[in-house]
């Protein structure tokens, strides 16, 4: 048998994961709150058999990303009410039952895009239909915003506006349809590095009075955030989803609130730096 004796540990698991800074983040959170933890990030291929090698293995709590939020929901013994009603998991605690999951993406989202102005009412469009966007729409529609979905896959977006109760467009059709929305957030894996260099939309669907957020943030700039910016729509970067969906993870593991810690602002530095670098 094998456990960690010295330090809790943490990961971040997904397919692809190369990309992934979250252990840049949280060690560097873990660093400035003087916790003896470490975090690292693991691909994986086979969630149910690699979930009981890393329990096995002294992992107390993950981070998961694309493409397995839907099934770590389906694999949690336990999931809270807000990750019932979304579908999907992207943090995992170990339990004397089991893993148990939670979804941060929806605070997150919703905290980085409130910084930017207010959010209920507004008419707010989520492309993609995934684990993240699942989040990112319910959250929307907590804080009161009228949400859109738009997908390539029409059965795959259909099934979340049915789900969500909202209106679904499909991708190849949005801009013939809908270019008036207020708040734009772009939830799929375009735009990442490895993953193609494209936009799920064209320049001139942008205009400048939308809040648009991308939430690839490596590379920090995509095809979708430059044509955005271009057009002088006000950009939020995903890198702040990032950091505020972490905290929520962090405060899930630990137990108490970090947020008048100096934990939020070293990841912040530690993420820029590493982006900019």
């Amino acid at each position: 048998m094998i456990r960690p004796e010295q330090k809790q540990l943490f990961a971040v698991v997904g397919n692809p994961v190369r990309h992934s800074l979250s252990p840049v983040m949280m060690n560097a959170a873990f660093e400035s709150m003087g916790i003896p933890a470490l975090y690292t990030a693991f691909f994986i291929d086979d969630l149910p058999e690699d979930l009981r090698t890393l329990h096995k293995t002294g992992f107390s709590g993950l981070s998961v990303t694309v493409p397995y939020k839907e099934i770590a929901y389906r694999l949690a013994f336990e999931v809270d009410e807000t990750a019932e009603e979304i579908g999907a998991v992207n943090t995992l605690r170990w339990s004397s039952q089991g893993w148990e999951g939670r979804n941060t993406d929806w605070i997150g989202a919703l905290r980085a895009l409130s910084d930017a102005g207010e959010v209920a009412g507004k008419s707010t469009l989520v492309i993609g239909a995934g684990g993240a966007a699942r989040a990112i729409a319910y959250g929307l529609q907590r804080a009161g915003a009228l949400v859109t979905i738009a997908n390539r896959c029409v059965e795959r977006g259909t099934i979340l506006s049915e789900q969500l109760r909202c209106e679904f467009i499909p991708l190849d059709r949005l801009e013939k349809t809908r270019t008036d929305f207020e708040i734009v957030v772009q939830c799929t894996s375009l735009g990442l590095e490895g993953n193609g260099s494209g936009s799920p939309v064209s320049e001139s669907f942008f205009r400048p009075e939308m809040t648009v957020m991308d939430i690839v943030y490596k590379p920090r700039t995509t095809p979708f955030s430059r044509a955005a910016r271009k057009a002088g729509c006000t950009l939020v970067s995903g890198i702040e989803m990032l950091i505020y969906q972490g905290a929520a993870q962090l405060e899930w593991w630990l137990g108490y609130s970090i947020r008048q810690s100096p934990g939020i602002e070293a990841m912040r530095e530690a993420i820029n730096k590493a982006v900019n670098e």
